[in-house]
């Protein structure tokens, strides 16, 4: 139930990245812009994280 509870949080966060995005293109340019791309990136790792996590069986 664990993992089902990662997919989730995984998704979500899959969405919020694309917001990240479209403030990034609407910002033009500043911080905006660069939070914007810095979230995505956080967002893409932190994604990466979980789904490692998820599929990371024990021997």
């Amino acid at each position: 139930m664990k993992q089902l509870g990662n997919w989730i949080m995984g998704a979500v966060t899959a969405v919020m990245a694309v917001g990240g995005l479209f403030v990034a293109a609407n910002s033009g340019h500043g911080v905006p812009y660069y939070g914007g791309l810095l979230f995505f990136g956080f967002a893409v790792f932190f994604v990466f994280h979980l789904i490692r996590v998820s599929s990371d069986h024990e021997a």
